[in-house]
C-alpha cells in the first residue's frame, strides 16, 4: 500500500472519530441532560438553597487567678540594706474574709520571690503561734490564709527572699536552730 494512502486513511479515521464525539455535544445545545452519562446515582441539584446561619460568638470572661490572703505581711526592707533579723511590723487582717480558691503553683516567669514553707494548719491559732515562735528566733515569718475544697488552710512561711539561695540558707538555719523541716517554694505577691 502506498504510504500517502495510509496517511489519508488514518486522518479520515481520526476526523470521523472526532465528529462522532463532538457533533452530539453541539446538537444538544449545551443543556444538561437529566440522565447522567455514566449511570451515577447522585440526585439532581435541588432548586432551593439554604441561607447560612450566623451565630454570634459570645465573649468568654477571663478566669481571674485568685491569690491567698496574707494574714500578716512583713515590711519590705530597703534595697541597699540587708534584711532585718527581728520581726517586722505586722498588718493583721480579719480572719473572716472570704476564702479564695486554691492557687496553682507559680510559673517561673510569675515568681517574684522565694519563701520557706514551714507548715500548714487548719486552725489559725496554731499557725499564728508558730509564726510568733519563729519571729522570736529572728525569722521573718508570716501566715497566708488559703481556701481549699476541704476547708481553710493557714500556711506559715519564712521570707520572702529575692534569691532562691537566700531562701535555702533560711531553710538550713531553720533546720539547724529550730530542728524543723521546711520546703523552698516560689512566691508571688
Amino acid at each position: 500500500m502506498n504510504e500517502k494512502l495510509k496517511k489519508r486513511l488514518v486522518g479520515a479515521v481520526v476526523l470521523v472519530s472526532l465528529a462522532i464525539i463532538f457533533i452530539p455535544m453541539m446538537l444538544d445545545g449545551g443543556e444538561r441532560s437529566s440522565m447522567p452519562l455514566f449511570g451515577s446515582n447522585i440526585p439532581e441539584k435541588p432548586d432551593y438553597q439554604f441561607e447560612p446561619l450566623e451565630i454570634p460568638l459570645q465573649p468568654v470572661a477571663p478566669i481571674a487567678e485568685e491569690r491567698p490572703v496574707l494574714i500578716d505581711k512583713p515590711e519590705p526592707a530597703p534595697a541597699t540594706a540587708p534584711a532585718p533579723a527581728k520581726a517586722a511590723r505586722v498588718e493583721e487582717r480579719p480572719l473572716t474574709e472570704p476564702s479564695p480558691a486554691p492557687t496553682k503553683p507559680a510559673a517561673q516567669s510569675d515568681q517574684v520571690a522565694w519563701v520557706v514553707q514551714v507548715g500548714s494548719f487548719a486552725q489559725s491559732d496554731n499557725a499564728l503561734a508558730l509564726r510568733d515562735k519563729l519571729r522570736a528566733k529572728g525569722f521573718t515569718a508570716f501566715v497566708e490564709k488559703l481556701g481549699t475544697d476541704s476547708g481553710t488552710v493557714y500556711r506559715v512561711r519564712i521570707g520572702p527572699e529575692l534569691k532562691r539561695e537566700s531562701a535555702e540558707e533560711q531553710l538550713q538555719r531553720l533546720q539547724r536552730e529550730m530542728k524543723m523541716k521546711g520546703i523552698v517554694l516560689g512566691h508571688t505577691s
